[in-house]
Order: structure tokens, then C-alpha cells, then sequence
């Protein structure tokens, strides 16, 4: 028997908003897939790792133009999820933000959220995991407007940097964004102005994709403690100089015009999106995770690797 409620759109007044996971503006999701090493015959994403955006979030007729491929993902609690694939991206990093989250066990729904603050409170109801969100324009994509990568544990850390060892961010930060403030300061001060402004990550182009061997096959790095470690593909910055007077700046440079649209951008974020989880009421229930892959967040930290050898090749298909 089919039972209805009428709806009382004053019954919201009820609410704690705090306990409330909204997360601020929703926009299209892209996903760290780890790849495996028993998948090498499959190749592909399984194999590889990379990039994933499930099929209902944009046009798959953009994302074939622009070079992904479709490609299918079976999660750990046995959902299969459609979508497309690409081994590395170059995106605009225009804001990010961070929580804990502590899942239940697999097909129990979502899992309880944490701000970045609240790790104790975190640690007494599980195993904290780090979720990490990057606000960003894809190379290739523009026109499609902003993503947000979506990263968790291991990944997460791999993509933003650590205090021991170097991430995406932090190589990037100390040699792209290193090279465009010492070329400023020059500028500067050859018309006699005062120099020390600062560029932000989101006015370059951030390759960005799974670690590799010179030889093109899968960098696979261990992660956890103990008995309880696996090994994956984490995300890392791709080729991009070892140190800044060696950087090509006219080959990450987003443009005066895309700039200008990047910083009203970060703007907006800054407003709601970028804080959305600063505030959350601890233990808030988010929604249905499908990005639990092979991801073994069990601990352990990650490991500074020699940056992949890239061709010229790798990097033309990514536009740069």
C-alpha cells in the first residue's frame, strides 16, 4: 500500500542547518581511480589509473573530442558505474577544500563527515579518511565550465603535498608559480615599481595524472601499515621542470582572457563553496560514496618518487 505525505514547505524551520552536508554550489565530478597491477591484461583505466567522470555528468560526444574514452568502473561494493577515462589532465586549480570522513561498511550508504578541525572527534567514531575537492577548469573542456576532482586518503595527500614529502601542488607551486613570481618581480622592477605580488595555482595549467615508469607502465607505490597496505597509482604532476629557471611559463600560462574568468570564479567559490564544510555539524551523513575503488587508506605516507619521464608527445595531447 502506497502511502503519501503532504509536503509542508515550512517544516524546514525544524532543521539544524548545520547538520545539513548541501556543500555549496554542485558541479561535475571527476574521480582518482588507482588502477591495479593484476588488471594488465585488461590495460586501460583498470590497469593504468587515472581520471574518471561518470557519463551522466556532461556530453560524452565533449569529452571524446577532447580526448577521453569511455571506459567502465566496478566498485568494491559491486555498483558499476559508466563513464570516461584519461590517463592525465592539465587543469586550473581555483580553490579547494577538505573534511574527514569515517565510512561504515560497504553498501551502508554514505559515510559521516568531519571539518578539517575536528579530527579527535573524528577518530572516536572510526577511521578517518581525508576528502579532498579542487574547483578547477579542465584544458579542453572550458567551455563545459568548472569541475571538482574528488580525491580521498592517499590521493588526496599524493595530489596536495605533505609536509615530508612533494605533491602535485607543491612541486608545482615551487617551480611554475615560482618561475612567474621571479619573472613579475623583474618586470617590476625594470619600470621601477614595487615588486612581491604573487601569482595563484589557478593562472597556470597543472599537468596532473597517474605516475609512471620512464617506460610508459605504471608506477605502482605501497600504501598503509602492516598487513593492511595495498598498492596503488597515485596522481602527480607531469612534466614539469625540476627547477624554475628551467620552466617555459608561455607553456603553462592560461591567458589574460581565461584568467579573467578563473579569478571571478574563485571569487563566487570563496563566497560559499570553498567554506561549504568548514562549519559541518560533526558525524553529518553525506551521500553514497562511488569513489571507494581499491583506495586503502589505511595510513602510512607518500613516498617522494623521481618525477616520470614525459615526452613532448604526452604533454601536446594535453594541449600545452
Amino acid at each position: 500500500m502506497t502511502t503519501e505525505m503532504a509536503f509542508d514547505p515550512t517544516a524546514v524551520d525544524s532543521i539544524d542547518q548545520s547538520s545539513v552536508d548541501a556543500g555549496g554550489p554542485q558541479f561535475p565530478t571527476i574521480q582518482w581511480n588507482y588502477g591495479d597491477a593484476k588488471m594488465k591484461k585488461a590495460g586501460g583505466m583498470d590497469y593504468q589509473g587515472g581520471w574518471f567522470i561518470p557519463d551522466d555528468m556532461v556530453d560524452g560526444a565533449a569529452l571524446e573530442a577532447a580526448g577521453w574514452q569511455a571506459a567502465s568502473w566496478l566498485h568494491q561494493g559491486g555498483a558499476e558505474v559508466t563513464g570516461y577515462w584519461r590517463r592525465e589532465i592539465a587543469v586550473s586549480v581555483i580553490a579547494a577544500r577538505k573534511r574527514w570522513e569515517v565510512f561504515g561498511e560497504y553498501g551502508s550508504g554514505g559515510a559521516q563527515a568531519f571539518d578539517w578541525r575536528s579530527y579527535e572527534a573524528a577518530k572516536a567514531a572510526g577511521r578517518p579518511t581525508s576528502r579532498l575537492h579542487v574547483l578547477c577548469l579542465v584544458k579542453g573542456l572550458e567551455e563545459l565550465g568548472p569541475f571538482v576532482l574528488t580525491l580521498k586518503g592517499m590521493g588526496a595527500m599524493a595530489f596536495e603535498g605533505t609536509l615530508s614529502a612533494n605533491g602535485a601542488l607543491t612541486q608545482f607551486a615551487a617551480t611554475v608559480l615560482r618561475a612567474a613570481n621571479m619573472a613579475s618581480d623583474a618586470a617590476a622592477r625594470a619600470t621601477g615599481r614595487p615588486g612581491g605580488k604573487r601569482w595563484p595555482y589557478r593562472a597556470f595549467w597543472l599537468p596532473v595524472g597517474a605516475d609512471r615508469e620512464g617506460s610508459g607502465e605504471p608506477r605502482f607505490t605501497e600504501v598503509g601499515r602492516g598487513r593492511d597496505t595495498s598498492h596503488v597509482v597515485l596522481p602527480v604532476a607531469l612534466g614539469i621542470p625540476d627547477k624554475a629557471d628551467a620552466v617555459n611559463l608561455a607553456k603553462f600560462y592560461i591567458g589574460n582572457d581565461l584568467l579573467g574568468q578563473v579569478n571571478e570564479l574563485w571569487a563566487e567559490a570563496e563566497e560559499n563553496w570553498a567554506h561549504a564544510w568548514d562549519s559541518l555539524e560533526p558525524g553529518a551523513q553525506t551521500g553514497p560514496s562511488n569513489d571507494n575503488g581499491n583506495d586503502n587508506d589505511a595510513g602510512g605516507a607518500v613516498q617522494s618518487q623521481p618525477a616520470p619521464a614525459m615526452t613532448d608527445d604526452v604533454l601536446a595531447s594535453l594541449g600545452l
